[in-house]
This record gives C-alpha cells, structure tokens and sequence, in this order.
C-alpha cells in the first residue's frame, strides 16, 4: 500500500509540473507545421488555394518585388451551382465563376491579369493542385517555383509538393504568406487554430496512407 501511495504521488506531481508549465511544450504541435522561408527568385510564384487573402497577396508582393514574371494558380470546378442562384435570386450577387473570383482577388491587390496561369486539371486539395500545377510547368518548360501558403499549411504542402515533383528536376522554393489570425504560440486559445492545426495533422497521416502508401490519386478528404 506504501508503495502504491508514492508512485501515486510521483505521478500527481509530474502531472502538475507539467500542466503548470503548459505554455513550454503545448505550442510545439504549432509550431512543427512552421517551415523557414526559403526564397529565391524563380520561374513562377505558385499561392495555394484556401486563404486567397494572405496567400494571394503575397504572391501579387513577390511579383511586384520581381521574384518571378509568372502566377499559377489552380482550376476549381465549378460546383452547388444551385446553392449560387440562391444566393444570387434572394441577394441579387452575381454568380462568379472560381477563374473570375481569383481574377477579382488579384485585381483587388492591384496586379494585371496578363501573367497568370491556371492549371488545366480540377483540383479539390493540395495534392490535386500538386499534380495540375505538375502538368502545367511541364508544359510550360518552367524549372523552378515558389510555393506560396499558410504558415500551417507549409510543413504538408512541401511534403505533398516535393513527392508529387520528384524526379521532375523543378526546385521548390517556399514562402510563408502571414495570416495574422493564426498564433502558433497559442494555438490551443482561438477554436478556428484548433481546428486548423489538427486537420493538418489528420490529413498529413491521410496522405501519407491514402497517396503515398497506397499510391492513389483523387481524394475528397484533403483540404487546401
């Protein structure tokens, strides 16, 4: 019974140390999604889609900044089209296709149309915007790019990115675009950092299963 009582104890108080000394070890999830910027001056910029915002208008910066000439972007399909005459009947908004929404982002942070690219296949996740992204430098005989995402998103996007282009010979450079409502240090405080930072864990293991063990392609569960 002695003994049973001290280990007891033992492990009552390593769990109090290490509650009280949460904000030491709790950002680490956070902040193992982060990857160091890498940029260098490329063939095109490539945002990824799911944050147009930030993402967006990094890109438009880098451009300006004369990183690259060039914009890739991926094809959405087009999708609820019923949801969006709703929408468009009861509000009188018009109904703009996913190429003219991205156009109107770009537009809004004051860059020309005239250099950008959108890929040819559909993409509904990050790996699918790997794969079309793939197909579209190909063609265009583009040898480098800076991926441009979320500083959460970064760590399974390079992941995707790298294993989708290997063997292709193209240099991947990354950059994060700054989303100021996402806090790696404290993550755990918003519910929206929350959720951000374990889907990216739920999908990297689904990825890791579904496209890089298994080796399948389409998938409706990544996000971008």
């Amino acid at each position: 019974m002695k003994k049973l009582i001290i280990k007891l104890s033992i492990i009552f108080l390593l769990s109090f140390v290490i509650i009280i000394n949460y904000k030491l070890w709790l950002p680490l999830p956070a902040n193992l999604l982060l990857i160091k910027d890498n940029l260098q001056k490329a063939d095109c910029i490539v945002p990824l889609l799911g944050d147009p915002c930030f993402r967006f208008k990094k890109a438009v910066e880098l451009y300006n900044k004369g990183y690259s000439k060039n914009i890739v972007i991926s094809y959405v399909p087009e999708q609820e089209h019923e949801y969006y005459s709703f929408y468009n009947y009861i509000y009188g908004m018009k109904v703009l296709s996913s190429k003219e929404y991205n156009l109107s982002v770009f537009k809004y942070f004051g860059m020309d149309p005239q250099g950008i690219y959108f890929t040819n296949l559909p993409s509904t996740s990050t790996y699918e915007e790997a794969v079309a992204i793939k197909e579209i430098m190909l063609k265009e005989g583009f040898k480098s790019m800076i991926l441009v995402t979320s500083a959460y998103h970064a760590r399974r996007a390079m992941i995707i990115f790298k294993w989708v282009f290997r063997n292709t010979g193209i240099k991947i450079y990354n950059c994060t675009a700054k989303n100021e409502l996402f806090n790696p240090h404290c993550w755990w405080v918003k519910e929206r950092d929350v959720k951000e930072v374990v889907l990216e864990y739920s999908s990297m293991i689904h990825n890791f299963i579904y496209h890089f063990m298994l080796k399948k392609g389409r998938t409706s569960f990544d996000t971008y």
